[in-house]
């Protein structure tokens, strides 16, 4: 397992988890590959597929592997400053206000629900007339 990544020349908006095994990265146009600084442990070994970089969406593979274990971490590169996405473009948690549910909405929901019961019941619990001739 990798327990850490750098891209030297390029921008990974995600910080590096190694439980997390899919990146976005962007590099500009003038690079042909992603120069990988990394960290694994001692008994693994690791292997680096797809790393010539062609214009545009390249896909590059790294497999961390051992005897019992392994581990594939999908680097999607974008090598075009037009193609490529920003940082500002990804949202973390907790960080864009307008994604959060307006504040109207969950009294909202509660007062529907609570007149939903309110009229079952009233229709179970109703009296019967009954018409006496």
């Amino acid at each position: 397992m990798l327990k850490n990544l750098k891209i030297l020349n390029g921008e990974m908006p995600l910080k590096f988890d190694s439980l997390n095994t899919i990146y976005t990265i962007n590099v500009p146009s003038d690079e042909n590959s992603l120069k990988l600084e990394y960290e694994i442990d001692d008994q693994d070994k690791i292997s680096i597929y797809g790393n010539n970089l062609q214009e545009g969406l390249n896909e590059v593979v790294i497999s961390v592997y051992n005897d019992e274990d392994l581990n594939s971490y999908y680097l999607y590169v974008y090598k075009d400053d037009d193609k490529a996405i920003s940082t500002s473009n990804v949202i973390n948690k907790g960080e864009r206000e307008d994604l959060e549910m307006p504040t109207y909405v969950a009294p909202a929901i509660a007062c529907g629900c609570f007149l939903f019961i309110l009229l079952f019941f009233t229709f179970l619990f109703r009296k019967s007339k009954k018409c006496k001739f």
